[in-house]
């Protein structure tokens, strides 16, 4: 069930961001500021030798980021909704099952050996470290766990392409408060499930994540 009251917001808010990149299926110049007061779009505008308008009106070629090309992301937007429009079956199905699959993988990750869930993902990010060897580990030894799992993957044979996410001490303090914080951000593991293929492959990618950290344990241990 979706919480209406944010929705129930928007009708406040002096403008909004509207950015279909990647969850809409667009390339990364497809968005639009939306202002509650048009005259805003003033402190955009721009002028440029090309682009001729007989309105008196402000334009998108004046005021767009985009300049003329901003119709070839808006036909790019209109086409990708007619194929899966927004809805639960179009790309509401998409969606779904990304989040399924950030769920799944959220409840491995909180039932392994190797692996300690940061936070519940709230859409399809999973973000997560690597368990700390030593009761006595640090917020530096997190940090460096976290990369060394990240560069393992990338040199392993077949490579597991993870991303990093550093977050303030205090933050991962307040929710981890028996590592001892001696730095000023942690370092964690992230990982966008965007695709609905990974509902089908998140125990493969749970798998390989927990052979590195298992990986970089053992070599903890022996050293």
């Amino acid at each position: 069930m979706v919480d209406p009251l944010p929705w129930h917001a928007l009708a406040g808010c002096d403008s909004l961001v509207v950015d279909p990149h990647k969850h809409g299926l667009q390339p990364y110049g497809c968005g639009a500021v939306l202002c509650s007061d048009p005259s805003v779009a003033r402190f955009y505008m721009h002028d440029s030798p090309y682009t001729y308008f007989s309105s008196q009106s402000l334009h998108l070629g004046e005021i767009s980021l985009e300049c003329s090309r901003s119709g070839a992301a808006a036909a790019a937007l209109w086409l990708t909704q007619k194929i899966l429009p927004l809805r639960r079956t179009g790309l509401g199905a998409v969606l779904a099952a990304s989040r399924r699959a950030a769920i799944d993988w959220a409840q491995r990750i909180k039932e392994s050996e190797y692996l300690e869930l940061f936070q519940e993902p709230d859409l399809d990010i999973v973000t997560y470290f690597p368990k700390p060897t030593s009761p006595w580990a640090g917020t530096t030894d997190i940090s460096a766990a976290s990369t060394d799992v990240f560069a393992l993957g990338m040199k392993a044979e077949d490579p597991v392409y993870l991303s990093t996410l550093r977050v303030g001490a205090e933050s991962f303090a307040a929710r981890f408060p028996s590592v001892r914080v001696d730095g000023p951000e942690v370092t964690v593991l992230r990982s966008s499930l965007m695709k609905p293929e990974s509902e089908s492959y998140v125990h493969c990618l749970h798998r390989r994540v927990e052979q590195l950290a298992a990986q970089r344990h053992q070599r903890q241990g022996d050293a």
